[in-house]
């Protein structure tokens, strides 16, 4: 996503948002200390590196030192949870499911509150260049999260998920190698390399298999688009009732196969979504740009 973002910026607002990341608060120790040999000697890749590091680097933050990860994690921020049920409607009104951003931060906002806060950092005058590059690093792996379409939704039944599936995390799957939850098999549908070279290949042949979007959506809409691929591509009919069947005849949940049919339309899915992503972001740095 970072990466199809990357190639949508003019040339000045690269060298903008680079020189803002370089003053993150844990630069040093996060993005200076793992930059790989390849770019030290090829330092045209230098700023797209930093870039790309960034738009990960929230999750990064929940391997950090417990003294500083309470500071810099916060796992609420990752997601909404639209709620999609297996049998009857249970109690969910301890969701947070606003959309108001009320100005100040804490760790129980949900990623559309985030990305409004986060948002507000990098377009007020006064801030930083250290508190815009948090704020950006958060939006960079925020836009993303809002089109995986389990960051979107959680699945809620009497028995197995009264709490929720916490976005498919709770659903074990078999049939896709050593992938064993739901929430796993979509982070990994476009792939788990880390190699710069490889990511730059497929995020142009993303985008040249996709066609241009349309205009600027409300961040809203991002997550509602990611739950209805969520009720129609992620919780099919096939896997509600294989989990809807074994709770009736109260078995222990059972783990579900994820067939070749299933996981083509999914890669097919998590393209199209990733290209949004890329667009998305691309568009609101070039309307935050001065």
């Amino acid at each position: 996503m970072a990466a199809i973002a990357w190639d949508l910026l003019s040339v000045q607002q690269q060298d903008y948002w680079a020189d803002i990341l370089e003053h993150h608060p844990r630069f040093k120790k996060d993005f200076e200390k793992n930059i790989p040999k390849f770019v030290r000697k090829n330092p045209e890749t230098y700023k797209e590196w930093i870039f790309r590091r960034a738009s990960t680097w929230p999750d990064i933050a929940r391997g950090i030192p417990a003294k500083q990860r309470d500071k810099f994690h916060h796992s609420n921020w990752h997601y909404i949870n639209y709620p999609l049920f297996l049998d009857k409607k249970v109690n969910t009104k301890f969701l947070n499911r606003s959309t108001k951003w009320k100005g100040k931060f804490n760790n129980n906002l949900n990623i559309i509150q985030a990305i409004k806060g986060n948002l507000a950092v990098l377009s007020k005058q006064g801030s930083t260049k250290k508190e815009k590059a948090l704020a950006l690093s958060w939006v960079l792996h925020l836009v993303g999260d809002a089109h995986q379409p389990l960051h979107s939704t959680a699945l809620f039944s009497e028995k197995y998920f009264k709490k929720g599936d916490r976005g498919g995390n709770s659903i074990k799957i078999s049939g896709q190698g050593h992938i064993t939850n739901l929430h796993w098999y979509w982070d990994s549908r476009l792939d788990t390399t880390t190699s710069f070279r490889i990511i730059e290949l497929k995020a142009k042949k993303i985008s040249d298999s996709n066609q241009i979007i349309g205009k600027k959506q409300p961040i809203k809409r991002w997550l509602k688009n990611s739950h209805e691929v969520a009720k129609h591509y992620v919780y099919t009919q096939i896997l509600l009732s294989s989990l809807a069947t074994h709770e009736k005849q109260k078995e222990p949940q059972p783990t579900v196969n994820i067939s070749n049919d299933y996981d083509k339309q999914a890669r097919e899915k998590a393209k199209i979504q990733i290209f949004n992503a890329g667009h998305q972001l691309a568009t609101i740095l070039n309307n935050i740009h001065p």
